[in-house]
């Protein structure tokens, strides 16, 4: 089903629109969070595009990142917000497996990390973020132990969101959380509604803090063909 989206600009930030529907390009919205902002409708759907462009089949992942209690979010220690920190401290382990698996002779099937997040803020004024990370399905099959220093992808991303803290691992215990059913599996021609309508929420209106100087939403680049 399809319809044509009734947009309005977004009162707190003019380069936004607001859209209020139950379908976008023909896939089901989480209609009872919205308003959403079209622009991030939009970039949700160009990450999950890009990512099956760049890879045959894909591994989604929805992950949780809180932030400790005496973290001030407002002051980024080296002017990157921590966000950026953690994908880059994510990128970094991805690499440094790829290097000691072809040293161990063995083969690494390589992956490109495409990824779309959103800050929300709670009652406590406080923000924490909701994630999620595209992998090629052949480089990791799922999260693994979910326990630190296992090696396995949630110890990766675990750790990674340490470093973006500025923190020990063990000390970040109960910040990385995953929730229900968070694994979505999709070859490159297959529908992916049930993952876009998840992932609708990181576009609900509310929740949202304009005017923080920072950002809301973000998402890895994508090229088109």
């Amino acid at each position: 089903m399809t319809e044509t989206p009734f947009l309005y600009r977004c009162p707190n930030d003019p380069n936004l629109w607001i859209y209020n529907g139950y379908y976008y390009s023909g896939m089901p919205l989480i209609w009872q969070q919205g308003p959403f902002i079209h622009n991030y409708l939009q970039r949700i759907d160009e990450t999950i595009q890009g990512a099956v462009r760049e890879h045959a089949s894909i591994m989604a992942v929805r992950v949780d990142l809180r932030l400790p209690l005496r973290f001030d979010w407002t002051r980024q220690p080296d002017w990157r917000p921590v966000f950026s920190r953690f994908i880059a401290s994510l990128k970094a382990k991805i690499e440094a497996r790829q290097s000691k698996t072809i040293r161990d002779g063995k083969r690494f099937h390589s992956t490109k990390l495409h990824f779309v997040w959103t800050r929300v803020f709670g009652q406590s004024g406080k923000p924490h973020y909701h994630c999620a990370l595209f992998f090629n399905k052949q480089t990791f099959r799922g999260l693994g132990e979910f326990k630190p220093y296992s090696g396995s992808l949630y110890d990766m991303i675990s750790s990674a969101w340490a470093g973006a803290l500025g923190m020990d691992q063990h000390e970040v215990d109960g910040l990385v959380s995953i929730p229900k059913n968070p694994i979505y599996r999709i070859r490159r021609g297959e529908r992916y509604d049930d993952l876009f309508r998840r992932l609708s929420y990181f576009a609900k209106l509310a929740s949202k803090l304009f005017g923080s100087g920072n950002h809301n939403f973000g998402s890895s680049r994508t090229s088109s063909n």
